[in-house]
């Protein structure tokens, strides 16, 4: 690191001291659970892989506790965060970095385009609330700024369906939305004890290594893509004859018809598919 990361955040005593002796209150609203366990901490700046090099995007910087670690790493990291009331103690507690840009908005809000304009392998790096998780991975997914990868805690139930396979259980339409546009990794799994206050769940970090625009499909197949996908997970326990049926204008023959020109099983169900076979029904439907 090019700073010793003194007077630790990510110990609780020095934490629940810093919030006490500011008066800040932590806002269950907008699900503000902070990290207070230095090891992980620098296991999740170590698997963003963040070096002097790099830009990294922090989202819910809170108080500080991860951003001063990202700080002694990074070339430069830009904060985001809502709570205007966690932004003077964000100052404050990263005031011997010179390389911080903070911002006090909504990220679903933010133009990181423009934020970023000109920069690539920008390194996302969040610890979300778990109310809004998925939209705003989607909405970085969907707005690629220049991303080389996010880095991400999010609750564990939500990264074991980001991670899973085939046929399983937590299989479903977040999976393969991910998947689409990016390859994802666990870094780490965190016990609900590391956090303060102590939220009701454990969490996992995660990493999502953003796919060249070149390896994904142009627009119009995209909706394809996803229609495919969402009719198949709306009725998940149904076979493919069935809830691919709307897509056919409910014909169950043309599905059989389409799925045997596929070479696919009409009677699986739809949570049995790869994303590679997803992607084989989109490019021949709309062939």
């Amino acid at each position: 690191m090019k700073k010793d990361v003194e007077s630790k955040l990510s110990e609780l005593k020095n934490l629940k001291a810093n919030l006490g002796g500011n008066s800040f209150h932590t806002k269950k609203s907008l699900g503000q659970n902070f990290l207070v366990n230095e090891s992980i901490a620098l296991e999740i700046v170590d698997g963003a892989d963040v070096g002097s090099d790099d830009i990294v995007l922090e989202i819910g910087p809170g108080v500080g506790s991860l951003t001063r670690y990202l700080l002694a790493r990074a070339k430069k990291v830009v904060a985001v965060e809502l709570d205007r009331n966690a932004i003077p103690l964000l100052t404050n507690n990263t005031r011997e970095f010179d390389n911080l840009e903070i911002m006090n908005a909504d990220i679903l809000k933010v133009d990181l385009a423009e934020v970023f304009e000109g920069q690539s392998g920008i390194k996302v790096v969040a610890n979300l609330p778990y109310y809004i998780t998925s939209p705003i991975l989607m909405h970085l997914l969907e707005n690629n700024f220049g991303m080389e990868s996010i880095t991400v805690m999010v609750q564990k139930e939500v990264g074991e369906r980001i991670l899973a396979t085939p046929g399983t259980k937590a299989y479903g339409v977040l999976t393969l939305a991910v998947k689409y546009y990016a390859e994802a990794s666990l870094v780490t799994q965190v016990g609900k004890e590391n956090f303060f206050p102590v939220p009701k769940v454990d969490s996992v970090v995660i990493k999502l290594y953003l796919k060249d625009k070149s390896e994904l499909l142009e627009k119009d197949l995209e909706k394809v893509f996803f229609q495919f996908i969402k009719s198949g997970f709306a009725m998940r326990r149904k076979n493919m004859l069935n809830s691919f049926a709307g897509i056919f204008g409910g014909e169950k023959s043309a599905v059989q018809d389409f799925l045997d020109l596929a070479k696919i099983d009409g009677k699986r169900r739809a949570e049995t598919l790869s994303i590679e076979e997803f992607t084989k029904l989109t490019k021949l439907r709309s062939e």
